[in-house]
């Protein structure tokens, strides 16, 4: 995909080094609110941190000053891994029932156990009075690694454009479309939502796939 790199909001992966962030995109922190027996339960926004023009953040983990770079990064290994064909090529494929199927990529799994929940997902899809719990427990997947499916139309929330802290060395959330571009100038599927690492773990980069949990 080419776009015009004057032109707006996009993110730019660096080697071995930060996210830099261009076209003033809203920054905040949202943490997950859990209910009484500790199951995710919705995203809340914990502060605004409005940044103003570029702006550049930590995705080797080691920065003093989170989520901004402060230049910790030298000497670690941020070499991308991750794969450069769409979300659907890599999805496996589950069919609930008429009409409905859920895609998954686990490669782009956050951890943060949404579609396991209150009820699972798959189960929440499989009946029409659930459907609508089921929609939002993808909706709450913010690495974008689940995915429904009705009659053929990718189901996806409506994301204005804007990035998110999630906690210490926990991903940075992006939302609505914003352009990454990797380190060698080759942009990414753009996607509804992703999250990109800032822990320096994943064997996904630049992308999260759950390892500040292991």
């Amino acid at each position: 995909m080419i776009f015009d790199k004057m032109s707006g909001e996009r993110i730019k992966i660096t080697t071995n080094g930060p996210i830099t962030v261009f076209g003033g995109i809203p920054l905040k922190e949202e943490t997950i609110k859990s209910d009484a027996m500790g199951r995710p339960e919705k995203w809340e926004t914990v502060k605004k941190l409005y940044p103003s023009g570029t702006y550049v953040l930590c995705r080797c983990g080691r920065s003093k000053d989170k989520p901004f770079c402060t230049g910790d990064h030298i000497g670690w290994d941020g070499t991308e891994t991750a794969k450069r064909n769409t979300f659907e090529e890599r999805a496996n494929v589950f069919q609930i029932r008429e009409g409905v199927v859920i895609l998954q990529d686990m490669s782009f799994c956050f951890g943060a156990a949404f579609c396991h929940a209150k009820q699972k997902i798959e189960k929440a899809a499989a009946n029409e009075k659930t459907m609508d719990s089921a929609l939002q427990q993808s909706y709450d997947c913010a690495g974008g690694s689940i995915v429904i499916k009705v009659n053929g139309v990718a189901q996806e929330p409506k994301l204005e454009k804007g990035i998110s802290t999630t906690g210490k060395n926990m991903p940075i959330w992006v939302k609505g479309g914003i352009p990454v571009e990797s380190s060698d100038g080759y942009i990414y599927e753009v996607r509804n939502r992703v999250t990109l690492c800032s822990c320096g773990k994943s064997s996904n980069k630049p992308f999260c796939d759950g390892s500040h949990k292991r």
